[in-house]
């Protein structure tokens, strides 16, 4: 079809309609592939006609939602152990890597807490792999031994960018990583800012940052908290010292081959694997960017359990934070749903009949001193308990029927000791409460008078309730 301005905007949406065909009809095309395709076409297409919306959003593709699986408390457990290892090895980058042993002798070793050394050479090959000269030719091993030492010894005497640059490079993504995992910047954030763009604010905690986001098409508010805030401000003396005739530049400038300034970004940088290759020689995992953004808003999100105050922290809105960024976990879920339960649905904790208005036992003012202690145990306890409930249900007065005969036969058993020692057995009172329990239900409508003589008609016939049937039986 001819494209135009005028006629571009339908013909797309008749594009993405094809699209959409080929994902329910054709079964050629993933529906996440189709609105991959239509993304990227409708993104040139709203700045070619500057839409304000954008105009994937006035066809049928939609992006499939993918809801991430829950994970066990181990691996969670193992997720945060990583982060922090990850966290710890930023730190000790960050330590080793000063503007004296930038500018020293090289190779440089940096000591790190797990006990290792990272020894880094800056461009610089190392001296154990250099092969060893020839001994056919012993005149030309000699002057290339020669000439090698010189080339080492300038390259070590040169205290430039252009020597210096993976030195340099390597402690500005440990402080970006730093600045990623702290207040919660993404990676096109942190590779925005400039020197000349932060205003530093007082606060309780730290700093407060201002500065725009894109995606959310307005400033945002970031916080430097105070433990973190030692390490910021090391970090901008350090940047002034390496960089002191670029004072209002990029926070973090990369450097790409042989020094000269770059305005790539971290993942496109072609030094991006210095600092992968870093973590793999000292045995530490990577996280990357998105993960470690991700671990910082969840376990800020289970800490606090507020997501209204999790989002507002970390500059999101609070749909998009769960939905997007909130990861479920095994082990939350499982206390919220106990939680849930006994808060909800009191019924089912108590042990006798009827249900429960309360969460811990507390016997009635006029309980007899031979009556059964209400513990949340015992079933005859909770007939002396304050909290105790009758449900105004058949299935209720079949239930005390059924009880009253089960203390009956409790009684009949421990009757004739009783009698021998003239106590009154906790089972008798048991009847007795139960007995009048039942007498108000009989005496308050004939309907419920009909229930009480039902139940009566059923345990006559041996059909007991199932929650004292077993015992019953049993004895």
């Amino acid at each position: 079809m001819a494209l135009s301005l005028a006629t571009v905007e339908q013909i797309y949406r008749r594009w993405c309609d094809a699209l959409l065909h080929r994902v329910r009809v054709g079964r050629d095309l993933r529906e996440a592939t189709a609105h991959s395709y239509g993304a990227r076409v409708g993104w040139v297409l709203d700045r070619v006609l500057e839409r304000d919306s954008p105009l994937i959003k006035s066809t049928r593709l939609r992006k499939p939602k993918t809801s991430p699986r829950a994970v066990s408390p181990n691996a969670d457990k193992q997720n945060l152990e990583v982060t922090f290892a990850f966290g710890h090895f930023l730190l000790d980058l960050a330590d080793g890597l000063s503007v004296d042993a930038i500018w020293g002798s090289l190779p440089l070793h940096i000591p790190l807490r797990n006990g290792k050394t990272l020894k880094e050479w800056s461009g610089l090959k190392r001296s154990e792999p250099l092969q060893p000269p020839n001994p056919k030719w012993p005149a030309r091993a000699r002057q290339a031994t020669k000439l090698a030492a010189q080339k080492r010894a300038d390259w070590e005497s040169e205290r430039s960018y252009r020597t210096r640059y993976p030195l340099i490079n390597l402690r500005i993504m440990a402080e970006m990583f730093i600045l990623m995992g702290q207040p919660g910047v993404n990676l096109a954030q942190a590779h925005q800012l400039r020197m000349d763009q932060w205003r530093f604010k007082p606060s309780n905690q730290g700093y407060e940052i201002r500065t725009y986001k894109h995606r959310r098409w307005g400033p945002v508010v970031f916080e430097i908290y105070s433990g973190y805030r030692a390490v910021f401000e090391r970090y901008l003396h350090w940047r002034k010292a390496i960089f002191p005739n670029d004072t209002d530049g990029l926070l973090f400038p990369l450097l790409g081959k042989g020094g000269k300034p770059t305005e790539r970004r971290f993942d496109q940088h072609p030094e991006d694997k210095l600092l992968r290759a870093a973590c793999i020689r000292a045995g530490v995992p990577f996280v990357g960017p998105q993960a470690l953004r991700n671990t910082g808003v969840n376990w800020m999100l289970r800490r606090t359990g507020d997501p209204d105050l999790t989002a507002n922290e970390k500059q999101h809105a609070k749909q998009t934070l769960l939905g997007v960024y909130e990861k479920p976990s095994l082990q939350r879920a499982m206390v919220q749903t106990l939680v849930f339960w006994a808060k909800h649905d009191p019924a089912l904790a108590p042990p006798g009949p009827g249900s429960c208005a309360g969460k811990a036992p507390d016997p009635v003012a006029d309980a007899p001193l031979s009556a059964t202690r209400p513990d949340c145990i015992t079933p005859t306890g909770c007939l002396y308990c304050a909290h105790q409930r009758d449900i105004d249900s058949f299935d209720h007065v079949w239930s005390l029927a059924s009880f009253r005969l089960l203390k009956s036969f409790e009684l009949r058993a421990w009757g004739q000791a009783a009698a021998k020692k003239a106590v009154t057995q906790p089972a008798d009172l048991a009847i007795e409460r139960i007995t009048a329990k039942l007498d108000f239900i009989q005496a308050s409508s004939s309907v419920r008078a009909q229930w009480v003589k039902e139940a009566q008609l059923w345990l006559e016939e041996g059909r007991y309730h199932p929650a004292w049937a077993g015992l019953i039986e049993s004895l």
